[in-house]
């Protein structure tokens, strides 16, 4: 996933092991959202988003089968 991958480059170069603590916080949603996925709000048609707290960044999944479409930046304009 493109936009994981760049998330994590970003804080990698912002401090040392923030890459990591990053992606650690990543793993964890990810974990919460296959556990509960009906749990987080629909916000367009049957995409259900799941805000991070520490971090500006949104999950955004459906939950057939618990399909993660971004891991979305929100400081930026959404490209659909």
């Amino acid at each position: 996933m493109r936009d994981l991958q760049d998330a994590i480059d970003y804080y990698k170069e912002k401090a040392e092991n923030l890459g990591y603590r990053f992606a650690d916080l990543v793993d964890g949603y990810f974990e919460r959202i296959a556990s509960v996925p009906t749990a987080f709000a629909i916000r367009y048609k049957d995409i259900r988003c799941k805000p991070m707290a520490t971090f500006p960044y949104l999950i955004m999944y459906t939950v057939d089968e618990v399909n993660v479409l971004r891991v979305f930046s929100t400081y930026k304009e959404p490209l659909w």
